[in-house]
């Protein structure tokens, strides 16, 4: 038979062409039905927004939390929030935040004027001036904190006095049923 060679590809060779073979087959076949999934998000009747799957699921006080002089020598809170996704990984979150501080194991401060502060995360451009992607947390620096805390950290020489610092998260599941998230944490 002249004219006609018949070709070996080997056993090797053979699976590297089956195998592209089966590859381009499914690439051509997810082109044609693949389906991209966009994550929604929704305002509901509160104007709270409705995440996806990688809501926050739990949110701490992060130990970074601490009292200090600002640069123009007030005294003030710098306050770390992390939120966690249902798979454990650090993520943003939308909604509102709200701060509150007392002394020690007292209750008698929450609710006086000043040791309550409310921080709406529901704006994109607000939420992202909060978010520091260094610590993957939310930095807030609290300023006008009450007396008793402000002298503490302005004498850093006398005891510290003991506060408490506790943070309320209102934000929804992708239902937009209402969740609210909170943490304590108590600095010394």
């Amino acid at each position: 038979m002249i004219g006609l060679v018949e070709l070996h590809f080997g056993v090797k060779n053979g699976l590297l062409k089956s195998g592209a073979l089966i590859v381009s087959s499914l690439l051509m076949i997810g082109c044609q039905h693949g389906i991209i999934f966009q994550e929604q998000v929704v305002r509901t009747d509160d104007l709270l927004a409705v995440p996806g799957p990688f809501r926050p699921a739990v949110m701490r006080v992060h130990p970074l939390t601490h009292t200090e002089m600002s640069s123009d020598d007030d005294p003030v809170m710098i306050l770390h929030v992390e939120f966690r996704d249902p798979w454990g990984d650090t993520v943003k979150g939308v909604g509102q935040l709200q701060v509150q501080l007392r002394q020690g194991d007292t209750a008698r401060e929450v609710g006086v004027r000043g040791t309550r502060w409310d921080i709406d995360l529901r704006e994109i451009e607000t939420n992202v001036s909060y978010f520091d992607s260094a610590t993957r947390t939310y930095r807030i620096v609290v300023g006008g904190l009450p007396e008793w805390l402000n002298n503490s950290v302005r004498d850093r020489e006398s005891e510290q006095i003991e506060s408490r610092v506790r943070v309320l998260f209102r934000t929804s599941k992708a239902d937009g049923e209402p969740v609210v998230l909170q943490d304590e944490y108590l600095m010394r």
